[in-house]
C-alpha cells in the first residue's frame, strides 16, 4: 500500500521529467547540449515515466495518421523491449502465487523471457505431459504503480473541472476507461477467461487460432497457455526494417502474404464482433502471431470488447454506412450511439460531416462502389473530433470498437498500404446479414411458426391450402402474362412446384429439427397426422415434377 508521500513523489517525478526534457530541448537549440531527435526523446521520456505511460506510448505507436512516421517507429520499441526483471523476482512471484517454483511445476522452464512488456514478461515452458506452453508472469509492483498513476490522472481530471478548463473536459471519459482497463489488464484470471471465450468462438474460423488456457497453472499474476509457434507481426516489421533476407525467406516458406494476412486480421475482428459480440481489443503487433498459410494467432487478452446485441446492430449499421459511403446513414448511425450535451448542434454536425466525408472517398466511385482515398484512422478521428465539437458524447462500447478498428488500420498502413478496407468491411457486413437471415429462416422458432400456420390450414381442410396455392398461381400467371408471353399451363406448374417445394421443405424442418416440440411427440395423433401429410405431399410433388419435366 502506497503512502501519500509516495503519491506526491510520483507527481513530482512526472513534472520533473517533463520539465527536464523541455529544458534539454531549449539548451540543445542554444547549442549548449547534445541534440536528441524528437521521436527518440519522446520514447525516452515515456520509458523513464514507465507504468501507464508505456501503455499510452504503445497505442500511439500505431497511429501513423496522427503522428509522423518517425515517431511511430521510435515508439514501436516500447512494445516489447522493456528491460526484463530478474530470475529471482520470477521465482518469488511463483512462490507467492502457486506456492512452488517453476523447477517443480514444469518439466522445463526457460528463465530468460521471450518478450518483456510494461506489465509482464513471457517465458517458454514445457508441462509434465510435454505440452509446450507460454507462461506470462506479472512484473513485481506493477499493480501499485498503475493504480497510483490512475489516482493521479483522476486528480488531474478534478483539477480540470475545478478550474473549468473546458477544452480538456474530454479527458474525463478516457480516464474512466483507464480505470476499467486496470481491472482487466492487471488480473490474469480475467485475461484467461477472455481467452477461453475467444478460443471457443474461434473454433469455427479457420483463419484464427487462440491458445488453450491451463487453469491449474493460472492465477491473478501468472497465466499459462499453449505456445503458438510463429513470429509476431512486430518481429516481421523489424525483419523488413533491418532487411533480414534470411528470415524474410523463411516467411515466404510459411506462405506469408501481408495483404492476405492483414485481411484475415480485419475479417476476424469484424466477424467476432458481429457474430459473437466479443472481440480482441488490443491488436498491436506484439499480440498478433503469423502462423502458416496466413492464419492469425492471438495472444494477450487483457483488453477485450463486449457488445450487447443492440450495440452490435448499431456498429454493423455504422460500418456498412462507412463502407458504402452513405453520409446520411453515417450521421444516423452516430446519433444512435451517442448522447447529447446541452451544446449539441445536429445541423452543424450533419453539414460538417457531409463536407469532410467527401475527402474520405475517391471520386468518382468505381462501378458505383465507393473506395477509400484516406485511411480509416483518419476518417474515425474526423468523426470523433466532430462529435466533440458539436456536442455528441459517443458510447464507450463504440469507442472501444472504433479504437480496435484504428489499431487494425495501423497494421494496414504499415504492412499493406494498398489494401482498400471499404470492400472488405462491406463484404463482412453483407455476410453477417446473410447468416442472420438464414438463421431466422431455418431457426426452430420459424419452424414452429410454420407448424402453427400449417395446423390452421389442416384444420380448415386440404382444400383451403390448395385454394391458397391456386390464388397465388393465378396472380403469378397474370403477372407473367403482362411481362412476357408464355404458356399458362407451364407457368402454373412451375408456380405449384415452387410453392409445393417450400411447403415440403418447411414441414421437413419441423419434423427433423423440431419434432420434440410437437405436443406428445411424433407418435402422437398430431405428429402422425403431420407425418402422413408430409408423405402425401411428397408423392404429389414427385407427380408434379414428372409432369413439369414432360411439359
Amino acid at each position: 500500500m502506497m503512502s501519500k508521500f509516495q503519491y506526491l513523489l510520483r507527481a513530482f517525478q512526472i513534472a520533473w521529467v517533463c520539465l527536464r526534457n523541455l529544458l534539454q530541448i531549449v539548451l540543445a537549440r542554444l547549442g549548449l547540449a547534445q541534440a536528441v531527435a524528437g521521436p527518440d526523446r519522446l520514447r525516452l521520456l515515456l520509458e523513464e515515466l514507465g507504468g501507464s505511460f508505456l501503455k499510452f506510448g504503445q497505442i500511439l505507436s500505431l497511429q501513423i495518421d496522427t503522428l509522423p512516421r518517425e515517431y511511430c517507429d521510435a515508439l514501436l520499441n516500447l512494445l516489447d523491449r522493456v528491460p526484463p526483471f530478474t530470475k529471482g523476482e520470477v521465482w518469488k512471484v511463483f512462490a507467492e502465487e502457486l506456492g512452488n517454483t517453476p523447477d517443480n511445476l514444469f518439466q522445463e522452464f526457460h528463465p530468460e523471457p521471450l518478450a518483456s512488456a510494461s506489465i509482464g514478461q513471457v517465458h517458454r515452458g514445457v508441462l509434465k505431459d510435454s505440452t509446450v506452453v507460454a507462461v506470462k508472469v506479472q512484473r513485481p509492483g506493477v499493480q501499485e504503480v498503475f493504480r497510483r498513476d490512475a489516482i493521479l490522472l483522476n486528480l488531474f481530471v478534478r483539477i480540470i473541472f475545478f478550474f473549468k478548463f473546458r477544452s480538456l473536459y474530454f479527458m474525463r471519459d478516457p480516464v474512466r476507461e483507464f480505470n476499467d482497463w486496470i481491472q482487466d489488464e492487471l488480473d490474469y484470471r480475467r485475461e484467461a477467461a477472455h481467452g477461453e471465450v475467444l478460443g471457443r468462438n474461434a473454433k469455427a474460423t479457420p483463419t484464427e487460432v487462440v491458445p488453450k488456457i491451463h487453469w491449474n497453472l493460472t492465477t491473478g499474476r501468472i497465466l499459462t497457455m499453449d505456445f503458438l509457434e510463429g513470429p509476431s507481426v512486430l518481429e516481421y516489421m523489424r525483419m523488413v526494417e533491418e532487411r533480414d533476407e534470411k528470415r524474410l525467406a523463411e516467411m515466404d516458406q510459411l506462405g506469408f502474404n501481408p495483404p492476405i494476412f492483414i485481411s484475415n486480421v480485419i475479417t476476424n475482428f469484424l466477424s467476432d464482433a458481429f457474430r459473437f459480440g466479443v472481440f480482441h481489443a488490443d491488436l498491436h503487433p506484439a499480440n498478433l502471431l503469423i502462423l502458416k498459410d496466413n492464419v492469425v494467432g492471438y495472444v494477450d487478452f487483457g483488453i477485450v470488447g463486449h457488445l450487447t446485441p443492440e450495440a452490435r446492430q448499431k456498429q454493423i449499421q455504422l460500418s456498412m454506412a462507412y463502407a458504402r459511403g452513405k453520409t446520411e446513414d453515417i450521421f444516423s448511425a452516430f446519433l444512435s450511439v451517442s448522447t447529447f450535451t446541452d451544446e449539441v448542434d445536429l445541423t452543424g454536425f450533419r453539414q460538417e460531416l457531409a463536407r469532410r466525408s467527401r475527402q474520405w472517398y475517391r471520386e468518382p466511385a468505381i462501378g458505383g462502389i465507393p473506395h477509400l482515398s484516406r485511411s480509416l484512422t483518419s476518417a474515425m478521428f474526423d468523426l470523433l473530433a466532430l462529435c466533440r465539437a458539436y456536442g455528441l458524447l459517443v458510447d464507450r462500447e463504440m469507442i472501444k470498437y472504433i479504437r480496435s478498428l484504428i489499431l487494425a488500420d495501423g497494421l494496414v498502413s504499415r504492412m499493406a498500404p494498398g489494401l482498400d478496407l471499404a470492400p472488405q468491411i462491406r463484404s463482412v457486413c453483407e455476410d453477417f446479414y446473410g447468416q442472420q437471415a438464414r438463421g431466422r429462416l431455418f431457426s426452430r422458432g420459424a419452424a414452429l411458426t410454420f407448424l402453427a400456420d400449417l395446423s390452421g390450414w389442416l384444420l380448415a381442410g386440404p382444400s383451403q391450402l390448395l385454394h391458397t396455392m391456386e390464388r397465388f398461381e393465378r396472380r403469378q400467371v397474370r403477372l407473367r402474362t403482362r411481362l412476357a408471353p408464355s404458356s399458362d399451363r407451364e407457368a402454373g406448374m412451375r408456380t405449384r412446384a415452387i410453392v409445393g417445394a417450400a411447403v415440403w421443405f418447411s414441414v421437413a424442418i419441423v419434423l427433423f429439427t423440431s419434432g420434440e416440440n410437437i405436443p406428445a411427440g411424433i407418435s402422437s395423433p398430431a405428429g402422425t397426422l403431420l407425418v402422413g401429410f408430409w408423405g402425401g405431399w411428397t408423392l404429389w410433388m414427385l407427380r408434379l415434377l414428372r409432369r413439369l419435366a414432360g411439359a
